[in-house]
């Protein structure tokens, strides 16, 4: 396939994605809980285990070069395009990322540093990264390629508690993070917009409907966990009570919350209300393991029911998110069997 027509149709794909309203927050304390809300016109996933020492190659596009890495830590991921690209997940670090849309996102320019486009930057992570520090020191030596065109930013959290936002604004990493973090959240503005937000709605001043409609999603979630004291109630309800409340009706496909301390994952989807839990303990993330997914609708996500990695299986996730995404469906064949296949090609470290 033309590499140029190729890397429009990815671009287009990753635009159409992340053109829709999502929501992120931290409840800190004893228990450490992660809420992220995903709203999207196609609800279909699948959820990952991903192996430890497991070798990989990145999937990126000219002028940018493939390198490797192998994976340090297993995870589990929440995946729409396929293995690898995932739009979040955990790893057995603890360690939590997750994504959103953002405009006014610019990343760097190429430059000496291994690139990555946004989702297996994600999925690099997950691999490589057990504390928000990790995440952070990484801007050194790898950078989101401008190839992605997809503008996102981050929500990422440890086991220690530590959490911290991450843009890229003018080709820069910025990061919020500490005393400079003042409310756990983040949504589709940047942070330091929300922030002005909440200031300025006690001065009665207008914003255009994409501010009103993000920002205010953080406002909504930052008083909830500012406002009331989860320590002293059920932590993981409270916090499906504030996805609940940041929900975009018919838009919100999945609502997931990682409990860090405890490593169980909950969620429930719009196919799917019941509030499963998947419990890390319960595998094995060992490369002699076979990658393994189960569907993000399935009523009981427990190691048993999940399955081998297949291409078959991962082409039909992509190739259905393509058909049922209006702007997709001029989705080539060749490049859905490109990024449903170039995962097997992954082999355990010798």
């Amino acid at each position: 396939m033309n590499r140029k027509f190729l890397t429009t149709i990815l671009i287009l794909l990753y635009v159409t994605a992340y053109s829709y309203a999502c929501t992120t927050f931290f409840l800190n304390g004893e228990q450490k809980l992660f809420g992220r809300n995903f709203d999207f016109p196609s609800g279909v996933g699948h959820i990952y285990i991903n192996p430890s020492n497991l070798e990989k190659t990145s999937f990126i596009f000219p002028p940018e070069k493939p390198f490797t890495w192998v994976s340090k830590y297993g995870s589990i991921s929440f995946n729409q395009n396929g293995r690898e690209m995932p739009y979040g997940g955990i790893n057995e670090a603890g360690l939590v990322i997750e994504q959103m849309w953002h405009q006014e996102a610019k990343y760097p320019e190429p430059d000496q540093r291994k690139a990555l486009t946004e989702l297996q930057w994600i999925q690099y992570h997950l691999d490589n990264s057990a504390t928000v520090q990790d995440v952070s020191n990484s801007d050194k030596s790898l950078r989101i390629s401008t190839t992605s065109i997809a503008t996102l930013h981050f929500l990422v959290a440890d086991a220690s508690g530590d959490l911290a936002t991450i843009e890229f604004l003018d080709g820069n990493m910025v990061v919020y993070r500490g005393a400079d973090l003042k409310h756990p959240v983040l949504s589709n503005c940047s942070y330091d917009v929300s922030i002005n937000y909440i200031a300025s709605t006690n001065q009665n001043q207008k914003h255009t409907p994409w501010v009103e409609n993000s920002s205010g999603r953080f406002k909504t979630a930052a008083e909830m966990i500012d406002g009331k004291n989860p320590n002293k109630k059920d932590k993981t309800a409270f916090a499906f009570k504030v996805l609940d409340a940041v929900s975009q009706g018919e838009s919100t496909r999945w609502s997931i919350v990682y409990d860090i301390t405890n490593f169980k994952i909950h969620l429930k989807t719009h196919e799917n209300q019941q509030i499963r839990t998947i419990n890390f303990n319960e595998f094995d993330f060992s490369c002699t393991h076979a990658p393994i997914f189960v569907d993000i609708d399935h009523p009981n996500p427990t190691v048993k029911n999940f399955s081998p990695f297949s291409i078959e299986a991962n082409f039909s996730l992509i190739d259905r998110v393509c058909n049922e995404v209006e702007f997709l469906s001029q989705m080539p064949n060749d490049y859905r069997q490109a990024a449903a296949t170039f995962p097997a090609t992954f082999n355990c470290k010798k």
